[in-house]
């Protein structure tokens, strides 16, 4: 072995660990909302405390818990789960009375009564948007048993169960009642918050090209990351408002025109920096006086003037060109979208799956959830340690549909206690001794809330660590009312949690294992399809178009554009999942190199067709019927060779013919009138090299041989 292998070799942990610090960085960084969701998490908690102490509430951790799993990102989500955790967590209590009525004295037949009602409401769980419902049920019905081991009377028993209907509902009530009157997080407003801050990122780039100085760019995660949350925040806005339902049409228009503004500032960003000409410097200007007035138009809320000739007429000059005009058609878009018609009434999904009764997947996620806590509980009984019943609720709280996202949750589950068990060992050890009042108990709890909340309100990826956090420190200290310095809580809870996740992810691996390796390849194709829509979206007809075809093709594009950002952002948070899954470098051993190349290209390709659609529409009515046709059949060349390549992923077992190249579908005449030209037609003509390269990089990439 050289001396160079033996240096990578020794450098690989820490090469494999030197993105955890801008990991760390990225996740805790501030952004629009989170500081009030901390003001909201803090305030709720605190009225908890104070509400359960002063009147001796039992089961404070769990109230506490509660508040974390109510709140969400704005007031229609959280009422809707804090609803939904009422209506299941009523019916779940009187099923666990119903239960203990009829079986407490037969402890084979409760065991198997309440695993009968847990696989059915895990299996509802699955098959349902309501799926939450059956998710406390199966979780309550099995957490009755730690209550029955206590060995404790019948009537202190139904006391206890009532008691937890109490401890969970009254905390619900107060966090809806509190997100709703304090620093409300409307969706109306977070959709304009999101709206103003990417029209400052759009200002950011035209400020460092006028000024020559450089600005971050837009990656294309980010991108793909914005124009979801627009249309996310429009989705709730709609259903929050009925102004804002009634309007959707100006709104739907108004956050396809920014989408299109800050792609156009994406590309901007990739573009380098050279010196304006007088004609371009003043065109800049007036794009950011533009921009500066929709700004204010979003605080205001007053309509939005756009001047008609903003774009211009004159023929582009090259890349900076393009981009500056497309912002133009932009800016008019939005200046346009008052007179927009209604849209037509979207059309519902079903609350339950359309394959409930016929997929068996479903049944075998059920079972396997069932499996992993009655072992478990067997477990703890057996050896008589009730401290680590921890392991039993565990295997259902990582019960979730892929293997990828069992172990994310356990490994963010484990962290998010760890670090909250530490913090408790501390607190125990050094403070609690020495406090005797509820405001010294609020001095040390709400320093830990705020913390766990601030990680709770971040993203996906780690906000389950914040409430595991607090969870953690909560079952420590806040158990009783009083002061306690008892560790046992924090050791059996950290052993029960380390249990459950082995046994959840040692049967979710060995019986029908969900893997999303093969579910990933699926996803890619449908994003390679996507972009092939795009690139087909907006084909022009034989003549000149009117105002409204125009606008139907802007809007085809437009669509076709938002499906390709979303399924980006999917395959890249089901490309995170499958790194997750024990055994996918045997299982799945092309997932970081075929795949995260794939991914990567299929990236580079959609921002490839969207140039060039953005040079076609830019050229307007200087494109000649023949060079119109011609660029028509160069997109849907290049969309026939990016649905063969999807076939690739989609049938791997079939032959896939191997597509030609896409220039050569342009007339031998247009290619050389381009070659000669330095104006739009030879921008159009490389924005199609580009095109056709970055397809054909992919094309050998997958024909090639692996070794």
């Amino acid at each position: 072995m050289s001396t160079l292998q033996v240096d990578q070799e020794r450098d690989a942990p820490a090469l494999a660990l030197a993105w955890v610090p801008a990991w760390i960085r990225a996740e805790l960084a501030p952004f629009p909302g989170r500081v009030e969701a901390l003001w909201r998490f803090l305030l709720s908690t605190t009225l908890v405390v104070v509400i359960s102490m002063a009147l001796q509430v039992p089961f404070l951790p769990l109230s506490l818990i509660i508040v974390f799993f109510t709140a969400q990102e704005n007031t229609v989500l959280t009422r809707l789960s804090g609803i939904v955790m009422v209506i299941g967590t009523t019916i779940a209590v009187i099923s666990g009375l119903l239960l203990l009525k009829f079986t407490i004295n037969y402890p084979l037949l409760r065991i198997l009564a309440a695993c009968a009602m847990a696989f059915c409401g895990m299996y509802f769980m699955r098959v349902s948007k309501l799926g939450a419902i059956g998710y406390l049920l199966a979780l309550f019905v099995f957490y009755v048993q730690s209550f029955v081991d206590q060995a404790i009377g019948p009537e202190a028993l139904v006391r206890a169960l009532l008691w937890v209907w109490v401890a969970i509902t009254y905390p619900i009530v107060l966090t809806i009642t509190v997100n709703l009157l304090f620093l409300p997080s409307r969706p109306g407003r977070l959709l304009t918050d999101e709206m103003r801050r990417q029209v400052d990122h759009v200002l950011a780039q035209l400020e460092a090209h006028r000024s020559q100085t450089a600005a971050r760019p837009h990656s294309a995660e980010s991108v793909a990351r914005s124009a979801l949350v627009l249309h996310r925040h429009l989705a709730f806005a709609a259903q929050d408002d009925a102004a804002w339902r009634s309007n959707r049409a100006y709104h739907l228009a108004r956050v396809a025109a920014i989408d299109r503004l800050h792609i156009a500032a994406s590309q901007l960003s990739r573009l380098p920096l050279t010196a304006l000409s007088p004609v371009q410097a003043e065109q800049v200007l007036a794009l950011q006086s533009h921009c500066r007035g929709l700004r204010t138009s979003l605080v205001d809320g007053t309509p939005f003037t756009c001047d008609p000739n903003l774009a211009g007429t004159r023929p582009v000059a090259g890349p900076f060109d393009t981009v500056l005009r497309e912002m133009g058609h932009a800016l008019q878009a939005i200046g346009e979208a008052e007179t927009l018609p209604a849209p037509s009434a979207q059309k519902r999904e079903g609350l339950v799956a359309a394959d409930a009764f016929s997929n068996a997947a479903y049944g075998r996620f059920a079972l396997k959830t069932v499996l992993a806590a009655t072992l478990c509980y067997v477990f703890y009984t057996a050896v008589q340690w009730p401290g680590i019943h921890t392991a039993m609720l565990t295997c259902f709280i990582l019960a979730l549909p892929s293997l990828g996202a069992t172990s994310h949750k356990g490994l963010t589950r484990v962290v998010g206690c760890a670090l909250g068990s530490v913090v408790a060992l501390a607190a125990a050890v050094f403070i609690m001794p020495h406090l005797d009042t509820i405001t010294g108990l609020l001095a040390i709890t709400l320093p830990v809330v705020a913390i766990g909340a601030w990680i709770a309100a971040g993203s996906p990826r780690s906000n389950y660590i914040g409430v595991q956090f607090v969870f953690a420190f909560a079952l420590s200290q806040l158990g009783r009312f009083g002061p306690t310095t008892d560790l046992t809580e924090i050791r059996d809870r950290m052993i029960g949690i380390l249990i459950g996740v082995g046994v959840s992810i040692a049967i979710s691996t060995a019986l029908w294992p969900e893997r999303e390796g093969d579910a990933l390849k699926r996803l890619l194709a449908r994003l390679l399809r996507s972009v092939a829509e795009l690139a087909r979206a907006g084909h022009d007809a034989p003549g000149t178009p009117d105002a409204s075809e125009l606008r139907t093709r802007r809007d085809a594009i437009d669509n076709a554009r938002l499906r390709g950002w979303s399924l980006l952002a999917q395959n890249r948070e089901m490309q995170a999942r499958v790194a997750l899954e024990p055994g996918w470098q045997y299982a799945h051993d092309t997932v970081t190199l075929e795949i995260t190349t794939a991914l990567a290209q299929t990236q580079e390709i959609l921002f490839a067709v969207n140039w060039l659609h953005i040079q076609v529409q830019d050229a307007g009515s200087y494109l000649p019927q023949a060079t119109a046709d011609a660029l028509r059949a160069l997109r849907e060349h290049a969309a026939v060779r990016l649905d063969r390549i999807a076939n690739r992923f989609e049938y791997p077992d079939e032959p896939a013919p191997h597509a030609s190249d896409v220039i050569p579908a342009l007339p031998r005449s247009l290619v050389d009138a381009g070659a000669a030209s330095t104006g739009w037609l030879a921008d159009i003509l490389q924005a199609a090299r580009v095109l056709d390269e970055r397809i054909a990089q992919l094309d050998r990439r997958l024909s090639a041989p692996v070794h």
